[in-house]
């Protein structure tokens, strides 16, 4: 009975709630209608909208645009750097090369030089015609008495400018030997120029012209400001102007790519150790021609390219404007440069060098040192390392010239050199480096006695022989020679690798505080053996090449030696004085005339060029 009565209880209120729920859908369904009915307008709302006036095709046009610019396509996306404020910073570099650019370009100058080639006389003479044939033609190709005319371009920009006359600036190859300069404005006025001061070892030069013959009001011309190279930094932005390949004024830009690149230049007085290096495409004819940091100011002179196949690769060098600025106020003032002298020549001290030394520091090791100079009366030894000068660290070669050349002359600086093993103070007088030049002193060596003969002798892939009687002849008026004459050099030693060569003079080893001259080639042999024997990885060689003294660090690398050996079973058996070569002056990389190298007898290396050399401090 309970079961039947809970069954009946259940059915109702199962009905109640299915009758519940459908009396409330019904309700929901009545409101909605009722609601959708009242907001239908009537009659007396709707009333027909006037038609909107026809649109002119201007009016309608720029809403097209407006509609095109301000709502982009479903499927496009605006990227973020180009909303407005990215748009408005391109607008302002575009607008700031261009101010730069109209500023500069008056103050830019293209030069053209002229120089006269005197033609030697062949000895013959040249055919007098033939029938129906012009004399002339032959004498065009034959008349070698006549000069010849040789023009060539660079670029130059104005730094000083009165009512009557301007000076301007260039680099000094450009005119360099020139009968003749001229320089065409910007707005293609063609002036004369004269040669005011330059110097040498900047490469820099200043040329005055007169503006007498301009219109008044046209006389002073524009010029250019300085900037501060010491400030700049890499990625700036920089303008070159300048005259490639004879075109005119010519604008590109790039960036700043090393602010102290070192060209090791083969010039043997080279002052510059910093060159800016940057993109800015410079070519042929630039030379001279002004670099321009973001300000409109001159912070660098192009001076060099570096390229593969002669045309632009993006990698450009500029003198920078601290080292310009300082040598045009003294050719200003002066006429020439009056810079410091130490009465040393310098090379930069290599990692392998340093453990050779044992030294950890860096520095700039001595080749030479002048006699009487400032460094031989203050102690100075070939072989010393320069660790500090007037109390800043040397760091390398390069530099300690540039300290000696801004110290004032007179000066007393103190010193701090190494040697064997040791740090040793000193003070030394700082010369005048063009007095010295001027009295044939920078060109000065050390003095040495003679070697004895002696056979050859082998040592780390190194033939050695004592001196030829022919190269002691040569630089008799220098002084008697020491050293080892090195006959050969094996491929695949550690020698070849560092670049000596044949014809090149040992004067003396070094490891640590060992220092050795050698006199005999068994010196030589000798001193490498015992290298080995107390477990040296390097040692350290004076070379003389061309007159210059040079360093070497070599490997004692035993395995390369073994090749070297295995190699020789295969050669010739050596010989106990001079090759044949040497005595027929076949090989001999030294002229008759004098102790430069001859062309194509060595490798083509800075090292080899006439007057190449360590730098001079």
């Amino acid at each position: 009975m309970r079961r039947e009565f809970f069954a009946k209880q259940n059915l109702n209120l199962v009905s109640l709630f299915m009758k519940t729920s459908c009396v409330l859908a019904a309700a929901c369904l009545c409101s909605a209608a009722a609601s959708a009915w009242a907001s239908k307008p009537t009659a007396a709302v709707v009333k027909k909208q006037p038609e909107p006036a026809a649109k002119t095709a201007v009016e309608a046009t720029k809403e097209t645009k407006t509609e095109k610019e301000s709502v982009p396509e479903a499927s496009e996306k605006v990227p973020s750097e180009l909303t407005s404020p990215s748009k408005k910073v391109i607008e302002d570099i575009n607008k700031g090369f261009t101010a730069i650019a109209e500023a500069a370009l008056p103050a830019v100058v293209n030069v053209a030089t002229t120089q006269i080639i005197e033609m030697k006389d062949r000895g013959f003479d040249f055919p007098k015609g033939f029938p129906g044939i012009p004399e002339e033609l032959f004498r065009d190709f034959f008349d070698f008495e006549r000069s010849r005319r040789v023009q060539s371009l660079g670029s130059g920009f104005i730094i000083i400018s009165y009512e009557g006359k301007a000076y301007i600036v260039t680099n000094y190859h450009v005119i360099a030997d020139a009968k003749k300069i001229s320089i065409f404005l910007n707005d293609k006025t063609e002036l004369e120029a004269t040669l005011h001061a330059y110097d040498e070892r900047t490469d820099i030069a200043i040329l005055e012209v007169k503006t007498d013959s301009l219109p008044i009001g046209k006389r002073k011309l524009p010029t250019l400001e300085w900037g501060d190279s010491r400030t700049v930094r890499v990625g700036e932005w920089v303008l070159a102007i300048g005259n490639p390949f004879g075109l005119g004024s010519t604008v590109t830009n790039g960036i700043i790519s090393n602010i102290s690149r070192d060209l090791m230049t083969p010039s043997r007085n080279s002052y510059v150790d910093s060159f800016l290096q940057h993109s800015a495409q410079i070519n042929m004819g630039n030379s001279g021609g002004c670099l321009l940091d973001i300000n409109g100011k001159v912070i660098g002179i192009n001076s060099a390219i570096f390229s593969p196949s002669g045309g632009n690769v993006g990698i450009g060098f500029a003198i920078p404007s601290d080292i310009a600025q300082k040598t045009i106020e003294q050719l200003m003032q002066f006429g020439r440069t009056k810079r410091g002298w130490l009465g040393v020549k310098i090379q930069n001290l290599t990692e392998n060098m340093a453990e050779s030394l044992g030294l950890k520091s860096q520095g700039a090791i001595v080749g030479s040192v002048t006699p009487d100079g400032p460094a031989q009366k203050a102690g100075i030894q070939s072989g010393d390392v320069i660790l500090e000068f007037d109390g800043k660290v040397i760091n390398e070669s390069n530099r300690l010239s540039r300290l000696v050349g801004e110290t004032p002359i007179g000066k007393a600086c103190s010193i701090k050199i190494w040697r064997k093993g040791k740090e040793i103070p000193l003070q030394v007088t700082v010369g005048e480096f063009e007095d010295a030049l001027q009295k044939g002193k920078i060109d000065g060596e050390e003095k040495h006695s003679d070697g004895k003969s002696a056979p050859i002798s082998e040592a780390l892939g190194i033939k050695v022989s004592s001196i030829p009687q022919e190269i002691k002849q040569r630089y008799a008026q220098s002084g008697p020679l020491k050293g080892v004459f090195i006959v050969k050099v094996d491929s695949n030693s550690s020698a070849a690798e560092e670049g000596l060569m044949r014809g090149d003079i040992i004067v003396e080893a070094n490891i640590e505080t060992k220092r050795q001259e050698l006199n005999e080639p068994k010196d030589f042999s000798d001193f490498v053996e015992s290298a080995k024997r107390t477990k040296h990885k390097n040692i350290l060689l004076l070379v003389m090449r061309n007159g210059e003294p040079k360093y070497f660090s070599l490997k004692i690398d035993e395995e390369l030696e073994n090749k070297s050996k295995e190699n020789k079973k295969n050669e010739p058996k050596s010989f106990s004085s001079a090759p044949s070569d040497l005595k027929s002056g076949n090989s001999v990389p030294f002229s008759k005339d004098d102790a430069k190298p001859k062309r194509g007898m060595v490798p083509d290396h800075p090292a080899n060029k006439d007057n190449a050399s360590g730098p001079a401090a």
